[in-house]
């Protein structure tokens, strides 16, 4: 079944990068008014226009990116989002890897990301199951607490300052929600700040 070619396009900040996509997009045969074009940060999982090409997306259908990673930069977030294609019927296409899922060799990656994929979902799991252990033994008190404690806030702290961990890990380690994170970190900000005004 020969169905409809449809872009996606991603940027998040050079105008140079989106025209070389834009211009690979519209060689490979894809009309320009089927470009759905986005400015985000490929980390950013809830995206309107990927949403939105994604939903359109029929059986025999073609959803065409410059780059693998325009859609998706951890491989679980990408294997996702090819399941989601492949369940639809439809085939990705990324022209700078010359990967087709129509062809064995695109059904070949598909298997490699879903490897990779799983490998990854471990790393997370291992990864958060370390997290609870050093917060074991630090003696975090696990559960929501009932009011913002020195210790929470300093804890919330640490983990900001930390670029490798995230607000949902920190919030699932301490057993806080989100709000209760902001609410330690500002209390944290201010207290920081009223000691660099006293010294």
């Amino acid at each position: 079944m020969v169905g409809r070619s449809y872009g996606y396009s991603r940027c998040s900040t050079s105008a140079q990068d989106w025209d070389i996509q834009l211009d690979g997009l519209i060689k490979a045969g894809v009309d320009d008014r089927d470009i759905y074009r986005e400015k985000a940060s490929g980390m950013k999982r809830d995206r309107t226009e990927l949403r939105r090409v994604l939903d359109l997306l029929r059986p025999g259908d073609r959803l065409y990116v410059y780059a693998l990673d325009r859609l998706g930069r951890s491989q679980l977030h990408l294997l996702q989002i090819v399941e989601e294609i492949e369940k639809k019927g439809a085939k990705l296409v990324s022209l700078r890897e010359n990967i087709d899922t129509a062809s064995a060799t695109g059904r070949f990656f598909v298997g490699v990301l879903s490897s990779l994929a799983a490998m990854e979902r471990e790393l997370i799991i291992e990864r958060t199951k370390a997290g609870v252990a050093l917060a074991r033994q630090r003696q975090v008190r696990f559960g929501r607490p009932p009011k913002l404690t020195s210790s929470l806030i300093r804890q919330v702290m640490l983990a900001h300052d930390d670029p490798a961990t995230t607000v949902p890990e920190t919030c699932r380690v301490l057993g806080i929600s989100k709000s209760s994170y902001y609410a330690a970190l500002r209390a944290g900000q201010r207290e920081a700040i009223a000691v660099a005004e006293a010294a």
